[in-house]
């Protein structure tokens, strides 16, 4: 009988997984509680042009991320991006044709069951694993692998095995992201600008610049700490900071045509676990995410790359 997984969540960590399982012969079921895939890795469109309002790049410091970027690169979802004010070693790499194109081809071809909220986790009397989702339906699978941030993770799983209480551990911080868009391009600022993590200005992207991009778009990120202060502000309130922290950056005043703002709770890894992946007692329940691993996109890939392996072994 082929073997059957559940991936609750359809960002890196559930698509590199789901991906590694599916190869590997075994029948897989993504559930998704948003509109569309990639999580952090996100692309907000709108009639002014689109916009990376998460992850902003992707590194490929190991070699199975490198092998992927090459991969997804001939298949012309992945491009490279050598922004001006690039202030880090290595190569950069963006979706097309947004930071979301980078994890659909992984995605292609397998049950993505969007905007299906996951409520609760279980065992049947045959040892299946029912996930409950908040419609009050039961799914029956094999194993469940849940990708979400550790709070949302644990939740779900720690009722059914002490050892992912451990998943309390991991911080995160939150983040605000602006969205602006223009009429006309702003000239004199660059590409890329970093600032302050105590302010609404922590860094600045010129959207437009990525391949693949259309419009005069940027995307300005509130510091952690700045966003932790602000977080439960209404968006229409938080554009007028972010809009401030870019005219800073330009020197001058500005005049969006659009601009709104998007709150992350779980946007960055301050405090990892160290592990991999954690896996319960009886072997049919997986956490994995950056928040186990690390602070970069690529270590919700290594987790989600872990996690498979686990299933496959045993």
């Amino acid at each position: 009988m082929t073997q059957s997984v559940a991936i609750i969540g359809a960002g890196l960590a559930g698509a590199v997984c789901a991906r590694a399982l599916a190869d590997a012969g075994l029948a897989v079921t993504v559930f998704e509680k948003s509109g569309g895939t990639g999580g952090r890795l996100s692309t907000r469109r709108s009639a002014a042009g689109s916009f990376d309002h998460g992850a902003q790049y992707l590194t490929g410091r190991s070699a199975p991320m490198r092998a992927l970027l090459d991969q997804l690169g001939e298949e012309g979802a992945v491009a490279p991006w050598t922004p001006k004010g690039k202030d880090r070693t290595g190569d950069w790499h963006v979706g097309l044709p947004g930071m979301s194109g980078f994890v659909k081809p992984l995605l292609e071809g397998l049950d993505v069951r969007l905007r299906t909220r996951i409520d609760g986790i279980g065992f049947d009397s045959q040892g299946q694993v029912r996930v409950t989702g908040a419609d009050g339906l039961d799914h029956r699978f094999g194993r469940v692998v849940v990708t979400a941030p550790a709070p949302q993770a644990m939740a779900l799983t720690a009722p059914l095995d002490r050892g992912f209480e451990a998943l309390r551990d991991i911080v995160y911080a939150p983040c605000w992201a602006g969205m602006f868009a223009f009429a006309e391009p702003v000239a004199d600022l660059p590409d890329l600008t970093r600032g302050d993590d105590h302010g609404p200005g922590a860094l600045i992207v010129r959207n437009s610049s990525k391949p693949g991009r259309d419009g005069a778009t940027f995307v300005v990120h509130g510091g952690g700490a700045w966003s932790a202060q602000h977080l439960e502000h209404e968006p229409k309130a938080i554009v007028p900071h972010l809009q401030g922290a870019l005219e800073r950056c330009a020197g001058q005043p500005l005049a969006p045509v659009h601009a709104t703002a998007h709150r992350w709770r779980y946007a960055r890894v301050d405090r990892a676990l160290g592990e991999s992946h954690l896996v319960s007692g009886c072997g049919r329940v997986v956490v994995c995410g950056d928040g186990l691993v690390g602070g970069r996109a690529e270590a919700a890939a290594q987790s989600g790359w872990a996690a498979a392996a686990a299933i496959m072994d045993r």
